[in-house]
């Protein structure tokens, strides 16, 4: 274990550097030239092959220790590590652990921001102390001194009040091991790159003590004011959560480095080196790391509906997706490399509905093979559409998708349960306002009464997909069990030109069929009474055909009454003859 008895306040004695810098000044005056030389960070391929080999090099030039941690929050597995279990004096990164304990108590309401302490003597050291002894200073204060500047007096004051063992405990339950904070003056405080790791990482995925409280920590963090070393590099825009330690012989900084592709947690401790070899190291790791566009550990392509699909409310259905790896690695079915889908379903309003317990196990896929997966969605009991979005998982559930996996979204509309299956034939060309023919064939219809039926319309501009009228027009009584055809009337909109009819069978306002879609024609008004007679030929030779017979009804006229005087005693006068 690297460790060398330092004060507890965890920051650099002045004298010591010092002579620990005259003493290997003219040792090392030839290697810090060629250390700040390749320190320097060649530019970076777009993978962690790539990264894992910069990193190599870059360490394997530092003259000095160096315990690493290179990790992506949604993985489970760091991306890179170079004795992630050496255990460490943590300098000031014991103050991390003074800071998760406080927060957890302002959670608990044992601690409230606005509590005064006071900074004692003994909090005071010889460097890195700001605060005069007997000043007060709320507990967000106090937070805030030690961490954004490192001021040794608060974090003493705070690790005084809090205690080392209720520290300790409080980043075991949490997880993190090989983090200890000194008990007493007697101590040292000590950590791993691993151990530093997990606490970011934990801190990312907003899971350190609760989510309110990983938030206000990562915010405190961002505000660091020491960055001469992991930001130091980077571009001024680039966000930064991290924390810094300075003592005789380790310069180390550790965070989450907010990049174009995701969070990056780096954590860099390094021993027995001048501090400016040191930083130079620590910044040219953070400048690697920002510049490489990793790769995610898995990825894969989806083939999914185009069209929303209809599904019965309070059901479960399952949709066939085609899944195709896209990755560089192959897919087990277990184990570190197995990979999950895992989905959630949206409302019409973005709300989420529900998502998937837990990840469903993928089969093994290699590289750009494709397998049908069939996933179980329960659907809401609520009629209306719903958004479903997949993605995938590693093997310990964690999403990939902020890593840059890919994900795909199709869409169900929930409907009442159909009460029978019906096929409609709709004329493709209409005329306004008139009526044309509807046959309906529908089959035996659920239920123990007879029921008006009626075909529900909705007429949509295909210019605009916009709604230009909708409608109702009834097509007759159902009589329970029995399957038939009905014939009936259907009115057209009032419009002319070319558009898209849906229509379905209704039974009141529910629908009791799918709907169809069909593109027809709305024309003028029919004219009669010659509407169906050919147009003359206008071609020599070619006679015209024969007109259409146009059957006329018959119309009876009664013959008129007329009453016609008679002589008195004499017979009629007989009608001539021919």
């Amino acid at each position: 274990m690297r460790l060398i008895k330092t004060p507890l306040s965890g920051e650099p004695n002045a004298r010591a550097v010092r002579y620990l810098w005259w003493v290997r000044t003219v040792g090392f005056t030839v290697s810090i030239c060629l250390v700040i030389a390749l320190f320097t960070p060649a530019p970076v391929r777009a993978s962690t092959a790539d990264l894992v080999q910069h990193l190599d090099g870059v360490i394997s030039s530092f003259p000095g220790g160096a315990g690493i941690w290179v990790s992506d929050p949604t993985v489970t597995t760091p991306l890179y590590t170079h004795d992630p279990d050496e255990q460490v004096i943590a300098a000031s990164l014991y103050k991390l652990g003074v800071l998760a304990e406080a927060e957890r108590r302002v959670d608990a309401g044992e601690l409230h921001y606005n509590d005064l302490i006071t900074i004692e003597p003994d909090d005071i050291t010889a460097d890195g102390s700001f605060e005069d002894a007997g000043t007060q200073l709320t507990i967000d204060e106090a937070l805030e001194a030690m961490i954004t500047i490192s001021d040794n007096g608060s974090a003493l004051a705070l690790w005084r009040i809090l205690g080392g063992s209720n520290i300790d405990a409080t980043l075991e339950k949490a997880g993190i091991k090989n983090f200890h904070v000194a008990l007493d003056d007697t101590e040292d405080n000590w950590v791993t790159a691993r151990a530093v790791g997990t606490y970011f990482t934990l801190l990312a995925k907003r899971q350190l003590i609760s989510a309110a409280a990983s938030d206000r920590m990562l915010s405190r963090l961002e505000r660091q004011q020491i960055n001469d070393r992991l930001p130091a590099e980077l571009p001024p825009d680039v966000v930064v959560a991290h924390k810094t330690g300075n003592l005789t012989a380790v310069t180390h900084d550790a965070g989450i480095i907010f990049t174009k592709t995701g969070p990056r947690v780096v954590v860099a401790l390094t021993w027995d080196a001048i501090d400016e070899d040191a930083a130079n190291f620590i910044s040219s790791i953070g400048s690697l790391v920002y510049s490489s566009n990793l790769t995610p550990a898995a990825n894969a392509r989806y083939q999914v509906s185009k069209t929303a699909i209809a599904v019965d409310v309070g059901t479960e259905t399952r949709v066939t997706v085609p899944i195709t790896n896209i990755g560089a690695r192959a897919w087990t079915a277990a184990g570190a490399g197995a990979v999950g889908l895992i989905w959630d379903l949206h409302n019409g309003q973005g709300a989420l509905v529900t998502k998937s317990a837990k990840p469903l196990p993928l089969p093994a896929l290699l590289p750009n093979q494709t397998q049908n997966v069939g996933i179980a969605i329960p659907v809401p009991q609520q009629p209306g559409t719903y958004t479903v979005t997949i993605g995938l998982a590693d093997a310990s559930g964690v999403a990939l998708a902020p890593a840059g996996a890919a994900t795909a979204t199709f869409t169900l509309r929930a409907h009442q349960p159909y009460l029978l299956t019906a096929e409609i034939a709709m004329p493709h060309t209409l005329h306004r306002s008139e009526a044309s023919l509807l046959v309906v064939k529908h089959g035996a219809l659920a239920g123990d009464a007879d029921r008006p039926l009626s075909v529900g319309w909705r007429l949509v501009d295909p210019r605009t997909n916009r709604t230009v009228q909708q409608g109702s027009s009834p097509v007759g009584t159902f009589k329970t069990g029995v399957t038939g055809t009905f014939f009936a009337p259907f009115v057209a909109p009032s419009v002319l030109g070319t558009y898209k009819l849906t229509y379905e069978l209704r039974d009141g306002t529910v629908s009791v069929s799918e709907p169809s879609t069909a593109t027809v024609e709305i024309a003028g008004p029919r004219t009669y009474p010659d509407e169906g007679l050919p147009a003359p030929s206008d071609e020599i030779g070619v006679a015209p055909a024969p007109p259409t017979r146009i059957e006329f009804p018959t119309i009876t006229i009664p013959k008129p009454s007329i009453e016609i005087p008679f002589l008195r005693g004499r017979s009629p006068r007989p009608s001539p003859g021919p």
